[in-house]
This record gives C-alpha cells, structure tokens and sequence, in this order.
C-alpha cells in the first residue's frame, strides 16, 4: 500500500472542513456556527482515522507489547471484510445461474482464505514474545490470500 493514501485521506477529511473555516465564514456568523464547523471536522478526522488504522501497513509493524491494539485494529479489519462478502453474497443471491459455477468456486476460494485466516489469528493470540514475529508473518500471508480470495469473490460476481 502506498504511504501516501493515509496522508490522502486525511487531507481529504480536513479539506471540506478547512474551506468551511476559511471561506465560508462571514464577521456575522455566531459562534454556533464555528463551532459546528469545528465539530465537523473533528468527526471528519476521527472517522479518517478508523480508515487509516483498518489497514495492514497501520498495523503490520506492531510488537508483541502492541498485541492487543494489533488483534482489536485486526479484528476491525476482519468484521469489514465479512461485511462486505456478506453484502455481496445477499446481493448476488438473485443473479442469474450464468455463471454459477465460476462464484461458487470463488466463493468456496475465499471461505476456505477466511477459514485460515482465523486459524493463524488464533496461533497469532496464543503466541509468546518469541513467536510473534513467525505468527504475525503467518498472519500477513493468510490476510493477504484472503485478499486475493475477496478480488477474485468480486470478480466472479460482476455483472455480465
């Protein structure tokens, strides 16, 4: 992942709310006004945040003493991934049986990537100070499958 997409979308989260600050605000607005603006932008870059952290390259660098920000911040990532095959597996439920054949086996590819997954995240929570970085490693690698799994998933289920 590139280095600049956290930077890319912070900017983005700030930006809307910097014009509202610096232009949109005239000698008559009241202080409601102000500070509305600033609510926003504080959520803007709270919710920036989350989309930052929800990212390997945010995680992939935690030591054994982060542990547990590194399973709760995996976690996160986890549930939007199943939210997601779980939006598109409902969505496609209905699409014609053309290709059937082709999503069954992208999807039995991905449940099997996320079946793995949640055994080396399982290794990964019962490993001790001298294992985490072989852990952790088995992690990146059933994240990544997972990831392969979910680009073929989507593929498979595109219209025709």
């Amino acid at each position: 992942m590139n280095k600049r997409i956290p930077f890319l979308l912070l900017a983005a989260a700030i930006g809307p709310a910097a014009l509202l600050l610096v232009g949109g605000c005239s000698k008559n607005d009241s202080s409601t006004t102000m500070q509305d603006a600033k609510t926003a932008a504080s959520n803007a870059i709270d919710s920036t945040k989350v989309a930052v952290v929800n990212t390997w390259d945010s995680i992939k660098d935690y030591s054994y003493d982060k542990r547990v920000e590194f399973s709760a911040d995996f976690d996160r990532m986890s549930k939007d991934m199943d939210d997601k095959a779980a939006a598109l597996k409902a969505k496609m439920s209905g699409a014609p049986d053309a290709a059937s054949k082709d999503r069954d086996a992208a999807q039995k590819e991905y449940d099997a990537a996320r079946a793995d997954l949640k055994a080396r995240m399982n290794d990964l929570s019962n490993a001790t100070a001298d294992t985490w970085a072989d852990a952790k490693a088995k992690v990146a690698d059933a994240w990544k499958r997972v990831q392969a799994a979910w680009a073929n998933l989507t593929k498979a289920n595109a219209s025709p």
